[in-house]
């Protein structure tokens, strides 16, 4: 997991993290959050760049994700760092509220 701290510039301890688990079969699959106010400011591109190049690094053949299909910032950062497509989970995840949700599936080889 990396973190991004924000607390040199008085702000809170953590306002982003990116976690990586790569797989016995060499994915690297991924989750990201950067807290409200902060994003937009370039340190999702940072987490995503630092945890490609230690997937890289670490044996991983590709990168993989899911993203809420409405994060449209989300998935445009995704797709600057060279992720594509790979398919959809149709209604998959429940939320509180009841609502099925859709998730986009994203993946990346890696060098």
């Amino acid at each position: 997991m990396l973190v991004a701290d924000a607390t040199s510039t008085g702000g809170p301890a953590m306002v982003g993290q990116i976690s990586v688990d790569i797989a016995p079969y060499g994915v690297a699959d991924i989750g990201m959050l950067v807290v409200d106010g902060w994003r937009g400011q370039g340190l999702g591109t940072v987490l995503l760049d630092a945890a490609i190049t230690w997937a890289s690094a670490a044996g991983a053949h590709k990168m993989a994700l899911e993203a809420w299909p409405h994060n449209t910032a989300a998935l445009e950062l995704y797709r600057r760092a060279g992720f594509k497509e790979e398919g959809r989970k149709r209604r998959h995840y429940r939320r509180r509220n009841g609502e099925l949700w859709d998730s986009v599936l994203m993946g990346r080889p890696l060098p």
